[in-house]
């Protein structure tokens, strides 16, 4: 069960960055989100997490999203942590790798969303057809 919500859980942000659609990405997203281990010790909460997509989708800067679920962590009742590698393909055919832990709360809505990333490094590449792997 903790496999499958996280696997659709992933699917939907996938779905909504390809598709553009903030509304559905944001639906994924706690509005106590926190973001932590981006370069300058930045964190990123809700508003700055909207912000940013908003630009990527409307500006056609963000192309795809790909995970690799690497490992599940934590199994609570309401709280789900796991460790991804996450890949970013840009429009200008660069690519990101992020290597983070996820953590994903039920909330009082019954939906599954992003509370807290933490990032441990990440690699910026040249895109060489990453993309379509499966989770």
């Amino acid at each position: 069960m903790p496999q499958t919500i996280i696997g659709n859980w992933l699917e939907q942000l996938t779905c909504s960055v390809k598709k553009r659609d903030l509304a559905a990405h944001m639906r994924l997203v706690s509005e106590r989100v926190q973001v932590y281990g981006l370069p300058g010790g930045q964190i990123v909460d809700y508003n700055q997490w909207k912000k940013r997509r908003h630009t990527e989708f409307s500006q056609a800067q963000l192309l795809a999203l790909d995970y690799r679920l690497l490992n599940i962590k934590t199994i609570t009742p309401r709280r789900l942590g796991f460790h991804v590698e996450e890949t970013m393909q840009a429009c200008n055919g660069m690519c990101i790798f992020i290597d983070k832990d996820i953590i994903l709360e039920l909330e009082a809505d019954d939906q599954w969303r992003v509370v807290e990333e933490n990032i441990h490094h990440w690699k910026q590449v040249a895109w060489q057809g990453y993309i379509d792997r499966p989770l």
